[in-house]
Formats: structure tokens, C-alpha cells, sequence
């Protein structure tokens, strides 16, 4: 049991000696982690780490994250005033259950947490527009229900799309790229001249994902997000990956508290590998001088998809 209460802080407040710190283990048979309140009445939580992140979270109200040395080993301090103990309480727990419990990483956990805990307490806006969302739920329901079962975690590591890369998932044999419509058809805009033109000896996939907008919608953004991570628990390296990536798209956990997150209800989803005769400009097609992008829209209602097993086959190359 690791769970950090007032009760603990007052034991350590009691026992403390003038003029002297004093530190405990924070989870029991877990040395890298400690709790302990310092001389001058601030509380700590002491996390070992192999290397020092690059960068530390800003402070937050008195909240401070430091990197200290001492005893041979590179400690992550997490410290605040003990008028603030509640908020400290609150972080700790979340840290340690992330090392201990989900194997995360302790300098990701604490600045993930601390971002998260910022979004809580600042004035809460949507900061993804209605076309973002459509699109990353429809990306998430494939990274969920088409790679997930097949690559496993590491899908974590070949979700591109948040990298401003071409297609959104980039493996080794194989990329895929996912467009999602709430249309009748499945209508697609493709904006890029080389969007669906596949890399040199690899395969192309394209996912075709419909969604209905309504305001009965079965599921949001935070369902996808959830369904996720738990199928990605056993695994903390991808899922701060994970969590990574969805930050990078605008997503945090205040998106929960607001009324404005889209409800969809899934309707259908086609896979089609782009070569043969899928639509698209050729790909030896060369802009005119001067034109710097093209924008298109293609109907992949008349083609025929491929089967879960031919899916699978492939996504075995990624």
C-alpha cells in the first residue's frame, strides 16, 4: 500500500527534529520513491531517476518540481508549502500509482500530472475544433479497433500523425493513412500531393471511417481516449507515448469538464490498400510551377475493401 494521506505528513511533521529533514519510503519495498518534509516546513516527493529530463514543469501555485543530487543518485523533487498539502497529497498519489501500478516513466508521470492538474484549474476552452475532433476519434477508433489487436502497444510509437507527417501511422512495411466523414457517403478530402501515394517498397492503407454527429451520440473523444489506455495499462512506456501524442493534438482533461466535446455514434468503417485503381493523381503527377498544394476529394463507395484477414496480413509488415 502506497497511498499518501495527512495522517502520514503528521507522523513525519511529529517525528521530524529541529533543524533536520527527514524522509521515508513513499510505497513499501519501493526505495526509488520517498516523502519526507524538509527545515523549512515543505513537503516532498523524492523520485530516483536515471537522467534528468531536459526541461522541468513551471511551478504551479506553490507546487515546484527540482533535480537534486545527493547520495550518488539524481532525485526528481516534487515539493509545496504545507498550506498546500492537499494538492501535493492528490499529485503524489497519481505519480505513484503511474510508477507502481502502470510502470510509467517518473519524470513523464510527473510532468503529464502536473499538466493535467493545470488544466484543471485554469478557465476551461475547446481547443479542438469540430473538424479536429471528427478526425482524431476517427483515428483513435483505428488505432483501437484495426492496429491495437494486430501490432500491439507499439502502435504507441507508429502514430505519426501528430508529428505533422504525411500518414498517420508509419511502420516499418506498411503506412496508413485513416480519413474519417460524418457525410452519408464516404466522401474524403485529401490535401496533400503525396498523401496517398505510398513510400517506395512499402504498402499504403487507407481507413475509411463514418461517423453520425448527433447530440445522442453513443461515445466522445474522452471514451476513445479511456478505452485506450486501458488496453495499453500493461504497458507505461506506450502509454506515455500515447499520452504524448494526444498532447501534442490539443488534448487534455479539462476537454472533460465542458459540454462542447461532439457525441458521434459509429457507423462503418472500409479498409483499401491505395494501389491499382484507387483514386488519386498518379504517382508521377508534378504540380505546375508555382502551384504549392491541391486539394481534392475522392469516393471510395464503389471499391471493394479488404476482409479482416487480408488487414491483418498486411498490418503483420508494419
Amino acid at each position: 500500500m502506497f497511498e499518501i494521506s495527512q495522517d502520514r505528513w503528521a507522523s513525519l511533521r511529529e517525528q521530524r527534529l529541529p533543524h533536520e529533514d527527514i524522509y521515508e519510503q513513499a510505497a513499501e519495498d519501493q526505495e526509488a520513491a520517498l516523502i519526507g518534509v524538509s527545515d523549512d516546513g515543505r513537503l516532498h516527493l523524492m523520485l530516483a531517476i536515471d537522467i534528468a529530463p531536459q526541461k522541468l514543469p513551471p511551478d504551479l501555485q506553490s507546487l515546484q518540481v527540482r533535480i537534486l543530487e545527493g547520495g550518488g543518485q539524481t532525485w526528481l523533487d516534487v515539493s509545496a508549502c504545507s498550506h498546500h498539502e492537499q494538492l501535493l497529497t492528490l499529485i503524489a498519489n497519481k505519480v505513484l500509482h503511474a510508477i507502481c501500478i502502470e510502470g510509467r516513466d517518473p519524470a513523464i508521470s510527473v510532468e503529464r500530472i502536473i499538466d493535467d492538474m493545470r488544466a484543471a484549474l485554469r478557465p476551461l476552452a475547446l481547443d479542438l475544433s469540430a473538424a479536429e475532433q471528427i478526425g482524431l476519434f476517427g483515428e483513435l477508433w483505428v488505432l483501437s479497433n484495426v492496429l491495437l489487436p494486430t501490432i500491439g502497444p507499439r502502435v504507441s510509437h507508429l502514430w505519426s500523425g501528430p508529428e505533422g507527417e504525411r500518414h498517420d501511422f508509419v511502420g516499418q512495411g506498411v503506412h496508413v493513412e485513416v480519413k474519417t466523414t460524418t457525410r452519408s457517403e464516404p466522401k474524403h478530402e485529401i490535401s496533400r500531393l503525396d498523401q496517398l501515394k505510398a513510400p517506395a517498397s512499402k504498402r499504403l492503407l487507407f481507413v475509411s471511417v463514418m461517423l453520425e454527429r448527433s447530440l445522442g451520440g453513443e461515445e466522445t473523444l474522452a471514451d476513445r481516449v479511456d478505452e485506450i489506455r486501458e488496453k495499453l495499462v500493461s504497458d507505461g512506456r506506450a502509454l506515455d507515448v500515447f499520452d504524448s501524442r494526444l498532447a501534442q493534438l490539443g488534448w487534455h482533461e479539462g476537454l472533460r469538464q465542458t459540454g462542447a466535446l461532439l457525441r458521434f455514434t459509429f457507423r462503418d468503417v472500409h479498409v483499401f490498400e491505395v494501389a491499382g485503381n484507387f483514386p488519386r493523381l498518379p504517382d508521377d503527377y508534378v504540380a505546375p510551377l508555382g502551384v504549392t498544394g491541391i486539394k481534392y476529394s475522392i469516393n471510395v463507395s464503389s471499391l471493394p475493401s479488404l476482409d479482416v484477414l487480408e488487414v491483418q496480413e498486411v498490418l503483420l509488415t508494419a
